[in-house]
């Protein structure tokens, strides 16, 4: 006989049921559109169901934004993973146009790329206006890039280059070039000048500006 799920797995299946929900709720109405009373709907919970997980609507996309940067360094430390091989067999030589050709397998950009980042930023100006939201939100941030930066440095050392900047520099101005592409393919669709089918190409010529081979051991 299968054992009942215990009080814990409970409540987690509900949180993530409700995490389901909210992102495609957030889709489709935006943030400040989007309802607690709609996302309970579509979850098919109640609104004692939704507070007894999140206070509020904004942490409830905070903890989104969580989940969705963890499945994006899942997916980074995995792509390094699977290329390693064949950086590694390039012996630390590789060009900017090979590794044009790197970034884009890493990006691997999906369709809601866009959306998520209409999604980031309309969360962004809420939390400049809001004192309650704004320390948590900073936090995650300064986390992300954290983490991001240890990612990112074990895939540069793996293709035998290393930043010139301290790693967390390095990534915020990979970040900001990542945001310019989103915001103009927002505006102006992907093939726009600097748009999202312009970023790997973009991303190549910034990494060759900050980084430098690592030099072999004699």
């Amino acid at each position: 006989m299968t054992e009942p799920a215990t009080p814990s797995a409970r409540r987690q299946a509900t949180r993530e049921r409700l995490l389901e929900a909210a992102a495609e709720v957030f889709a489709e109405e935006g943030l400040q559109g989007a309802s607690v009373e709609t996302i309970c709907h579509r979850a098919g919970f109640t609104r004692g169901a939704f507070y007894s997980n999140f206070t509020s609507k904004e942490e409830l996309f905070l903890a989104l934004l969580e989940r969705e940067f963890e499945r994006r360094a899942a997916d980074l430390s995995a792509k390094t993973k699977e290329l390693s091989p064949a950086l590694r067999g390039r012996g630390g030589l590789i060009s900017p146009a090979l590794a044009t050709e790197f970034i884009t397998e890493f990006l691997s950009l999906g369709t809601n790329s866009t959306s998520w980042y209409m999604l980031e930023a309309e969360f962004g100006l809420l939390a400049m206006r809001d004192p309650e939201v704004a320390p948590n939100y900073a936090e995650f941030l300064q986390r992300s890039y954290s983490s991001l930066a240890d990612a990112v440095e074990t895939a540069l050392t793996v293709a035998g280059r290393r930043f010139t900047l301290p790693a967390e520099h390095s990534v915020q101005i990979l970040g900001g070039e990542y945001e310019r592409a989103l915001r103009i393919t927002a505006l102006s669709g992907p093939d726009a000048a600097g748009g999202l089918h312009h970023l790997p190409e973009n991303i190549s010529e910034l990494l060759f500006a900050i980084t430098e081979p690592i030099a072999k051991k004699k």
